[in-house]
């Protein structure tokens, strides 16, 4: 059976009394692969409980995220100042399964919290992201172990790539997010730059760090010297 045929029965199975469901993730979008598991919003009443499950239900993992109308807001809120959307994704662009009639207004209020975006970066926030990519990139371009350069690189396209989405006001994302959200800014040169550099067959760290820099350049340049945190 088919991930929406599947997650429409474990909730009519197993949340029957749910004022509405949604389906998010990778099922939803078209892009699930043979391990994807199945993310499941499902909302009750007010007063109901808050909690997440991950279970078994007919081979596929199910990754349950049962919620409230406070709850939902509560999370919002949180995940807007972390600006890493992940319930407010699975509600705004997942595909309604169930519908006790609360459902599109469920559904309409998440794609409005997603189109506003995170928590803008403060001043003192960018900076210290100047300077983390900055060390990272230093370390990167002057490593000589391969397993270094490895761990490295990884850190300095996260750092990068976090950087430049929040300049545009997107969300971050966390693992395959990361690369889902960059493809986010299609006109973008630097996104374009990193996605390549990540489908890329040598990952040349020299490659990355020139992206690292044009990046650091439109967040105010390069943060070293002088960098103070805190107060003398």
């Amino acid at each position: 059976m088919d991930p929406i045929t599947i997650a429409r029965s474990y909730v009519e199975e197993m949340h029957a009394g749910a004022e509405a469901s949604i389906l998010g993730g990778s099922a939803a979008l078209g892009r699930s692969t043979p391990t994807s598991d199945l993310d499941i919003a499902i909302l009750y009443r007010a007063g109901g409980a808050n909690y997440a499950e991950t279970l078994r239900y007919r081979g596929w993992i199910v990754e349950a995220f049962i919620h409230t109308p406070e709850s939902l807001a509560f999370w919002y809120e949180k995940e807007r100042s972390i600006r890493c959307a992940v319930i407010g994704d699975i509600c705004a662009r997942g595909l309604l399964l169930t519908d006790n009639g609360a459902g599109k207004q469920w559904q309409d209020e998440a794609r409005l919290y997603m189109r506003q975006g995170p928590m803008p970066l403060t001043d003192a926030e960018r900076d210290l992201r100047r300077y983390d990519l900055s060390c990272s990139m230093d370390d990167l371009l002057g490593s000589g172990s391969p397993a270094e350069t490895f761990a490295t690189a990884s850190d300095v396209f996260r750092q990068t790539a976090e950087l430049l989405l929040l300049r545009h006001q997107k969300w971050l994302g966390n693992g395959k997010w990361v690369v889902r959200r960059l493809e986010q800014l299609p006109k973008d040169e630097a996104a374009l730059g990193l996605l390549a550099w990540a489908a890329s067959k040598d990952n040349d760290p020299q490659k990355l760090a020139g992206i690292a820099r044009d990046v650091l350049d439109q967040n105010g340049g390069y943060a070293m010297e002088g960098f103070l945190r805190g107060a003398r």
